[in-house]
């Protein structure tokens, strides 16, 4: 399932109501809309109403027929007490939140499309590896020391604060103006460094929900 023991009451809510109440297309800046996401399937909006505070680690993401195709929304805050990890593979169940997230780390791969409709707060370490269907979509500011990207892929829309450490290659397209691009091998520790140096993201998945140091 998309998520496992997130707490609060989630409600269904009619699609064409909430369709036109939690417009993806908006909170995307236009780059992707339900049918994009969904085709012909049916979409499903499953809704919190209020903020919602978890005490982490929460992981969210499916594989394929693992749960309907489903836009969840937080009508709020989202607060995470610990580290929020997000990998969708091959299916595109959505969250979105309307007001501002915050977590210890947060780690997205692969299929994730996260919306978030105010700022983003991440207290350690942001992980992107996304395909090109992948979002990250934060509509105020992005707060978070490091940062971490090691394939410029994805619609990622971020504004971070500035003197966010950045961690990838110098021509990723997503490295922020203002940051230098620092070597990802050279920062992290061994065990997340795969044949050839390539970067193994779904052990840093695993690591960051478990608390454990990701970083020399």
């Amino acid at each position: 399932m998309f998520f496992d023991g997130m707490p609060g009451d989630w409600r269904p809510l009619p699609l064409a109501q909430a369709a036109q109440r939690y417009d993806l297309g908006e909170a995307s800046y236009d780059s992707v809309h339900l049918a994009d996401l969904f085709g012909d399937e049916p979409e499903h909006f499953h809704v919190h109403s209020g903020d919602l505070v978890v005490d982490g680690p929460l992981a969210l993401g499916n594989m394929p027929g693992e749960d309907e195709d489903t836009v969840y929304v937080v009508d709020g805050d989202l607060t995470v007490h610990g580290p929020l990890g997000f990998r969708n593979l091959d299916v595109y169940t959505s969250l979105y939140v309307t007001g501002t997230v915050a977590a210890h780390d947060l780690v997205c791969l692969w299929d994730s499309c996260l919306f978030v409709g105010g700022s983003l707060h991440v207290g350690g370490l942001l992980a992107t590896s996304l395909t090109d269907a992948g979002h990250l979509v934060v509509k105020d500011r992005l707060t978070c020391p490091i940062w971490l990207d090691d394939r410029g892929r994805g619609a990622i829309y971020v504004d971070p604060e500035p003197g966010t450490r950045f961690l990838g290659a110098p021509d990723n397209p997503l490295r922020p103006a203002d940051a230098p691009a620092e070597d990802i091998a050279a920062a992290l520790r061994a065990e997340f460094l795969a044949e050839q140096g390539h970067v193994d993201v779904d052990e840093i998945h695993r690591a960051v929900l478990a608390g454990r140091p990701v970083l020399r």
